[in-house]
């Protein structure tokens, strides 16, 4: 395992600085000024705000990420090149945590070791690392946590590891918001697990505690700042930007027969106009994307509020719209391999054609993988399903919550549980061993075990 994390990260680091000495504006995304401003806000004024020397409070993006590059711009002297480098070198450990998760779900070393070089045959996880984003540190917290859960339910449901899952799940939702919701899915299958009659209520009661106290009390944190600096209990308003300049865009385009950026701009100016009017007016073309107006800088948990009302009303009105778009969302998740943007990093261009139908085949074939694996341990009934029902429910949580409209580019989407698709399809290697060779490479581990 050492040797495959030391590759990765000397072949990962070398790729950022070569990119980024050559080309550095291929490390720069429409989304990037969004993470980096605040985080020079916190590196200069001390706040979390919107840009160095702005008084609005930054809303729509959590801190976790921006507090990561203001960490590394502390010593480096605001250097973008040393984040690259820190993300190169964070993105082994998630390498390493890969193939720690893939051998405690499997018993088997050499099938932990291919766990992690599957991690690495997305090229996203090696380009990534060289942009101003938050997917490199949202994908090893992620599966961060997915270990930590695995843990949790293979010890017995050992309350310091129900702890360590819940911090790692609150920590991953700082960087990115997606999973604020997730802690309701282990909660659940901890239920059904007493409904099978394998725990009793008293366990149950005191795993679900475990997990759900860190995520209650580090989370609620930052509900309670922002209810306090905005106006809003919400964790995030990004959530109320991709329901309503997204999904609800996505199902007005789709009623009226106009495009997507139409409406965009029809939902903007329509909100604009259900607002009580404060200050000037403002020109809805400019806040498409979701951003509030000045006007409403400081009242943005009124303005996102009722963005997110009028979203749920429109939903709501045609829910067999919104379920397809969302269903398109998810397929396009894991029907794209990345490579595209991957390779217009490293080289400024196109990859061949060959190249992207390589790089299809290979995603299709872990997934493929993948999916022998669930299927494997929910028929040979594989002892320890909680541990596994986990991981698949990080997954399948994360697709669904990113599908939509705004899951064009659904790789991206993807690259935080890349890993665990990974780790899925060396279950399903596993699966297949079993089958051919009649070997139980799927053991039941437990902290007892030897590491």
């Amino acid at each position: 395992m050492l040797a495959l994390v030391a590759v990765v990260v000397v072949v990962r680091v070398a790729t950022v600085l070569a990119v980024s000495g050559g080309h550095p504006e291929r490390a720069i995304s429409h989304d990037s000024p969004g993470y980096v401003e605040p985080a020079r806000s916190l590196l200069h004024d001390g706040d979390f705000d919107r840009s160095t020397g702005s008084s609005t409070p930054e809303f729509v993006r959590t801190p976790g990420y921006p507090a990561f590059v203001a960490a590394v711009y502390w010593p480096s002297g605001q250097s973008d090149r040393a984040v690259y480098v820190a993300q190169a070198l964070l993105s082994g450990l998630t390498v390493a945590l890969a193939v720690a998760l893939g051998r405690r779900l499997t018993g088997s070393p050499s099938l932990g070791l291919l766990a992690g070089a599957l991690t690495v045959l997305d090229p996203l996880q090696t380009t990534l690392p060289g942009t101003l984003g938050p997917e490199v540190l949202a994908t090893t917290l992620v599966t961060a946590a997915a270990y930590a859960g695995v843990r949790f339910a293979q010890s017995d449901l050992a309350g310091r590891w129900g702890v360590a899952y819940g911090v790692a799940l609150a920590a991953a939702t700082y960087v990115r918001p997606t999973t604020f919701y997730f802690a309701a899915v282990p909660l659940l299958l901890v239920a059904w697990e007493v409904v099978r009659r394998r725990l009793t209520w008293v366990v149950a009661w005191r795993a679900g505690l475990a997990v759900l106290a860190p995520c209650v009390v580090l989370l609620g944190m930052w509900n309670v700042r922002n209810h306090r600096e905005v106006g809003s209990w919400r964790f995030s308003a990004v959530e109320a930007v991709n329901l309503y300049w997204y999904r609800a865009a996505g199902v007005v385009a789709e009623r009226e027969g106009i495009s997507f950026d139409d409406a965009q701009l029809r939902l903007t100016s329509e909100l604009q106009a259900e607002l009580p009017h404060r200050g000037p007016r403002f020109d809805a073309a400019e806040y498409t994307s979701g951003l509030p107006p000045p006007a409403w800088e400081h009242r943005q948990g009124a303005y996102y509020g009722a963005a997110a009302r009028r979203a749920t009303t429109i939903l709501r009105a045609e829910p067999s719209t919104a379920s397809r778009q969302v269903a398109a969302g998810a397929y396009s998740q894991v029907v794209q391999s990345g490579w595209v943007t991957a390779w217009r990093y490293l080289t400024g261009h196109q990859p061949p054609t060959l190249l992207s139908a390589i790089g299809l085949v290979t995603v299709w074939a872990v997934e493929g993988l993948a999916l022998v694996g669930v299927v494997g341990v929910v028929r040979r009934r594989v002892a320890g399903g909680l541990a596994y029902a986990l991981c698949l429910g990080m997954v399948a949580y994360t697709v669904v919550a990113g599908a939509g409209p705004e899951a064009d580019a659904g790789y991206r989407f993807r690259v935080p549980i890349w890993p665990l698709w990974s780790v899925g399809a060396v279950v399903g290697i596993g699966v297949l061993l079993q089958i051919v060779n009649q070997v139980d490479f799927l053991a039941n581990r437990r902290d007892s075990q030897p590491h």
